[in-house]
């Protein structure tokens, strides 16, 4: 047994409150869950603006940081996105695998950029306990005490079929309702984004036999023809709620032609998709114009839509190339036509104004489809060439994003952030208080970005507390005990 006092959760957010919180970022936020929805969401820019965010690779082996993309992007990045599990698995001292995020990593810029938090439930959502839940709203009420917004999307991509929590609509339901309750709790400005895979390309292969439960068989099978194919809806059979979400986004990315094992400049048009479900036409491959689930009349008008990530992937070992391309294009070439078709795109942005945030996936990985590994590059700012191109071409929309602003760190030896002088760990319970990178698996055995079944997650013994005891603990400042 550790006995970790409450008056530790309490320190850290004293001391973070040192910095400045005045933050844009949050300047929109509405009332605490349960209350009215206002014209504004929680985190929402002004209409006619949208926010740009990284999900950066932090991790020990690529050294990349927040810090250093602002500074090759010559502006401060407005949202970083971190991943970890739930529950939380062990931090390992060596490896740098597990913990939770390392969000001192977003305080070094000295912004107020808000921290995106997704979560993975690797072990499967019955494996997510309220204590787990309740561990999660503390860790994330603290870096809204330390001036930052904060978005939680949860257990993404759960249309697929490639993490174990998949086509289990009824479960995850229940489980986003209560996660939803029980994380307001104790932090009532944390903004949940409801994100599932974009309909291009639904059901990926899932058969109706293929799903478990009979009950999940009729809420997946919404046109009650015995089957699942693009017809179907791609999103209803998970969607918890207007009440129990405050942002709506789905994962995107161009990856060429499937097997997706060369370089080959994306159908102009294709961004789109992610908003209207139009796949387009591509001759070469026999590729038909294809109509999947629309996604922002049904689930932009309510709540404001982002691209929770996103980007299109340069092949850096391609294979396949077939007869018909005669010249294989550029990275440049690839990834411009990406940014080119949305990011800085204003009739694009123009035509879905309800669209408040694009994130785009900044690493380099391994992904395997039909069998095939290729080392895939999906950055933006890391090539010089590409880094650029991009910047010139952002220039011309900037005014369209809503950046970070500069917030002063306090004096030295305060005990506040700052680049010189970071925050100091944010204590949780879990064996270990040291925070970490996420994991990822460098050679996927799915059609996952991340997971693989061959990983082995280590899952962490329960919280044992409750939320009871955590809100009567505020309330009394008692110790915690783990």
């Amino acid at each position: 047994m550790t006995i970790l006092p409450l008056a530790l959760l309490f320190l850290l957010p004293l001391a973070f409150a040192q910095r400045t919180t005045s933050n844009p970022l949050a300047a929109t936020s509405t009332s605490p869950a349960g209350a009215a929805a206002s014209a504004t969401a929680l985190n929402e820019p002004p209409d006619g603006q949208l926010y740009f965010g990284l999900w950066l690779d932090t991790s020990v082996t690529s050294g990349d940081s927040p810090l250093a993309a602002n500074a090759r992007v010559g502006r401060n990045i407005s949202w970083f996105q971190f991943s970890q599990n739930i529950p939380v698995d062990q931090y390992n001292d060596v490896t740098g695998v597990g913990g939770i995020i390392n969000a001192t990593k977003v305080t070094e810029t000295d912004t107020d950029a808000g921290i995106y938090v997704t979560v993975y439930p690797l072990n499967g959502l019955a494996a997510v306990t309220v204590q787990d839940m309740a561990a999660l709203g503390i860790q994330l009420q603290s870096y809204i005490a330390a001036g930052h917004a904060v978005c939680l999307r949860f257990a993404p991509e759960m249309n697929g079929n490639w993490f174990p929590y998949a086509t289990q609509p009824t479960l995850f339901k229940s489980t986003w309702i209560t996660l939803y309750n029980t994380v307001k709790q104790s932090c009532p400005s944390c903004a949940f984004v409801w994100s599932p895979n974009a309909a291009v390309g639904y059901p990926y292969g899932i058969t109706l036999d293929s799903v478990a439960s009979a009950a999940d068989q009729a809420a997946l099978d919404t046109n009650n023809d015995g089957q699942l194919d693009n017809t179907d809806d791609a999103y209803a059979a998970y969607y918890p709620g207007d009440a129990y979400v405050d942002w709506n986004g789905v994962s995107y990315y161009y990856k060429g032609n499937y097997p997706n094992d060369y370089n080959v400049i994306q159908p102009q048009g294709f961004f789109e998709g992610s908003m209207n479900g139009v796949l387009p036409e591509v001759d070469e491959i026999g590729q038909q114009r294809t109509q999947y689930t629309p996604f922002y009349n049904a689930y932009c008008m309510k709540h404001p839509c982002m691209l929770s990530e996103s980007g299109a992937s340069w092949k850096v070992n391609q294979t396949g190339i077939p007869d018909w391309l005669t010249v294989s294009p550029t990275q440049e070439q690839v990834e411009g036509a990406w940014w080119r078709d949305g990011i800085t795109n204003i009739t694009f942005l123009s035509t879905y104004p309800r669209l408040k945030m694009i994130m785009n996936f900044e690493w380099e990985k391994v992904e395997t489809d039909g069998g095939i590994p290729t080392l895939r590059d999906f950055r933006l700012t890391n090539a010089t060439d590409v880094l650029a191109a991009f910047v010139a071409d952002l220039e011309g929309v900037a005014q369209r994003y809503l950046w970070a602003s500069y917030v002063a760190p306090p004096p030295s030896g305060s005990g506040g952030g700052g680049g010189s002088n970071p925050l100091p760990q944010v204590p949780m319970p879990q064996a270990s208080v040291t925070r970490a990178t996420p994991y990822r698996a460098t050679t996927p055995t799915v059609l996952s970005l991340f997971y693989s079944a061959a990983q082995g997650w280590e899952e962490m013994r329960p919280y044992v507390f409750t939320v009871a005891a955590v809100t009567a603990g505020l309330a009394a400042g008692v110790g915690l005990v783990l």
